[in-house]
């Protein structure tokens, strides 16, 4: 556009330039003045009417003046009696005496042989003569500027006119290839669903749209590539969930043989005990699904309210004492006495806390301990989950799909949260915590 437009306002500015350029260095280096026919005239005329009632000597006197201010100009006059006076030689095509018919036919023509004539009668008065006042017509400024008049200066506009048409049709001509080959790069085939980057060859409008397009074709080239990697994902968490509901399914499978054969005897009893805590199990897994695809499709109902961390965390763990207990657990709570608030959904936080125990509980439970403290770290206020398990690294027998910590990843999101997983051979921590900005602590 801006190329453009100084094609345009050059053009514009040639027109009042070019006849300017043409016509300065002529009138600079002239060796005679220029007259405006108006001025000129008007001047004229003005004599003629300070000549009322003069004699012929002081007619004679004042031409001679004005011909001395006017060494270019042929000056005369013609008395009552027809006859021409001369202020010098008279000229060859002006009569000695005049006629009716020559006075009528020379003040009908202004310019007479290349010479702009101005007639004006002496006092205004027909009966007193009239005087003639004949000037080069390459003295006079209207004549000297005439366009029409001037071949050369016609021919240097229309070869203006021509360059400023081929060069808006070359403008147009490579404006159009370029938006042609963007608009190939775009055309898309069966063998290729995503278009290829352009090369973006000039810093302008078409180079911005270029490099839109182009941050188009990585993002769909990004947006491919996460739907692959979702798509291996999901193919290896239904692989786990499978084999987390296959797992508890066999187990419950074989001890159901054991009850068929005697539900009465000892080994019975504890077969349908073993059925018992592996359909929990798989109340807990079917939970964690449901929850996990409700979060994915954004219909888990989020409720935020400021909330006493410390209350919560208490509470929950007050919960989840007895299992605790009956699994032979150490457990050591040490928070605060003054309450920490955030901005959080009560529901959510729990179902967070219930997935780590649980985690803990199913994964960690060689190591008989779990630790629940408020932590400050680099100036943040953390809860932190501590076991002594053997890591994320290390084999469990419950090891499943891990769709417990997504739910808590996505849930930890939602509200504003961070956390984070340490897992070594001698135990895992696990830290959650609200940004300063969104944490607010009271005494």
């Amino acid at each position: 556009m801006s190329k453009y437009l100084i094609l345009i306002l050059t053009a514009l500015l040639l027109w009042p330039v070019i006849p300017a350029m043409f016509y300065l260095p002529g009138y600079i280096l002239r060796d005679h003045p220029l007259h405006r026919p108006e001025e000129i005239t008007r001047m004229w005329r003005q004599e003629a009417v300070k000549l009322d009632g003069a004699g012929r000597d002081r007619i004679q006197e004042r031409l001679s003046e004005l011909n001395a201010e006017y060494p270019d100009a042929e000056m005369f006059w013609v008395d009552q009696t027809g006859t021409t006076n001369a202020v010098a030689n008279r000229p060859e095509d002006i009569p000695e005496r005049w006629t009716y018919m020559d006075a009528l036919a020379f003040r009908t023509q202004d310019y007479v042989h290349g010479k702009f004539a101005i007639t004006s009668l002496i006092g205004d008065d027909p009966k007193q003569g009239f005087m003639v006042m004949r000037l080069p017509e390459s003295h006079i400024l209207s004549a000297e500027m005439s366009l029409s008049g001037n071949k050369l200066l016609v021919l240097l506009f229309f070869i203006i006119c021509l360059t400023f048409f081929m060069l808006s049709w070359l403008f147009f001509v490579r404006l159009r290839r370029r938006l042609v080959m963007l608009q190939s790069a775009m055309t898309v085939n069966d063998t290729r669903q995503i278009p290829d980057e352009v090369v973006i060859s000039k810093d302008d409008e078409i180079g911005e749209l270029e490099g839109a397009f182009n941050r188009m074709v990585r993002q769909l080239k990004d947006s491919r590539n996460r739907e692959r990697e979702e798509e291996e994902l999901r193919k290896q968490f239904i692989s786990n969930i499978s084999h987390d509901l296959r797992t508890p399914l066999t187990v419950i499978r074989q001890h159901a043989h054991t009850v068929r054969k005697d539900p009465a005897s000892s080994q019975g009893q504890a077969s349908l005990s073993v059925i018992e805590h592996k359909l929990d199990e798989v109340g807990e897994l079917m939970d964690n699904l449901l929850s996990y695809t409700l979060l994915s499709a954004g219909k888990y109902l989020l409720r935020l309210q400021t909330i006493d961390i410390v209350e919560e965390v208490r509470n929950r763990v007050a919960d989840w004492y007895p299992v605790f207990e009956d699994k032979g657990f150490d457990v050591h709570v040490e928070l605060p006495e003054l309450p920490l608030t955030w901005v959080a959904d009560p529901l959510w936080l729990n179902r967070i806390l219930d997935n780590v125990f649980q985690n803990v509980v199913r994964h960690a439970g060689s190591g008989r301990y779990i630790g629940i403290q408020i932590v400050v770290v680099d100036g943040q206020r953390m809860l932190v989950v501590k076991d002594k398990g053997p890591g994320t690294s290390g084999e469990s027998p419950e090891k499943g799909a891990g769709i417990g910590l997504s739910i808590v990843s996505m849930m930890a999101k939602e509200m504003g949260m961070n956390w984070k997983l340490k897992s070594n051979a001698n135990g895992s921590q696990f830290y959650i915590w609200k940004e300063k900005k969104l944490q607010c602590e009271s005494s």
